[in-house]
């Protein structure tokens, strides 16, 4: 998740084109003085260098170009200015939200901290040519669907390839191992002593559902 953290407070700090202060940050496990991380977004600092008529606020020509298309999404309160909370508030709902997947790749050739390999690249590429199955240089819905359905396969397919040992198409109590032995009477919705297709596949997107969310749980694919 690091390069996924970075991410989001590099595009914000594109985004505004941030006169930086180079803050100290916070961690994921707190306070850590004397280190400083990422730089993040400082709203009074943004507000100082762009207020050209230092009233407090910015108007419209005020932001830099790139932020002026998204004008009427900041001013909040619609008085035809930008004020300090407006941006802090607008910065954080930003770090909230998922980076587009091209704002990771820039990173990884940007900040080559923890850098992206040709290799990788490579592979990437491969991989999104691949997803274009009709080959008209695009990608659409059904090819993102199909590949989703494909990946979701081929992972219950290697659950049941590593636990299944007598192959009948379940997992017994006794081929259960790690978390899905430890969860096997949770798991194991029609009680028949097997974790079937469906509820393996249950499991699994439940786990999703839980990861998504943040809740930290441990990964019962394992």
């Amino acid at each position: 998740m690091r390069i996924w953290t970075k991410a989001v407070a590099m595009s914000l700090l594109g985004y505004f084109t941030v006169a930086i202060a180079s803050a100290q940050t916070k961690s994921a496990t707190g306070d850590q003085p004397g280190k400083t991380l990422a730089p993040r977004f400082d709203s009074a600092r943004f507000l100082k260098d762009h207020d050209k008529n230092s009233d407090g606020k910015l108007s419209k020509d005020e932001l830099p170009a790139a932020a002026q298309k998204d004008f009427d999404r900041l001013d909040v309160n619609k008085d035809g200015f930008i004020s300090q909370e407006e941006l802090q508030k607008h910065a954080e709902m930003m770090s909230q939200q998922r980076p587009e997947l091209v704002e990771i790749f820039f990173y990884t050739i940007d900040i080559p901290e923890e850098p992206a390999t040709t290799q990788e690249l490579q592979a990437a590429y491969d991989q999104l040519r691949k997803l274009d199955k009709n080959h008209d240089g695009k990608i659409d819905e059904g090819e993102v669907k199909a590949l989703r359905e494909q990946r979701k396969k081929e992972r219950l397919d290697s659950i049941f390839t590593a636990l299944d040992q007598n192959k009948d198409g379940k997992i017994s109590k006794d081929e259960a191992r790690g978390l899905w032995a430890d969860n096997f009477a949770q798991l194991d919705k029609n009680g028949d002593g097997a974790l079937d297709r469906q509820e393996i596949e249950a499991a699994c997107a439940a786990e999703h559902s839980r990861n998504h969310k943040g809740q930290g749980q441990p990964d019962i694919k394992k």
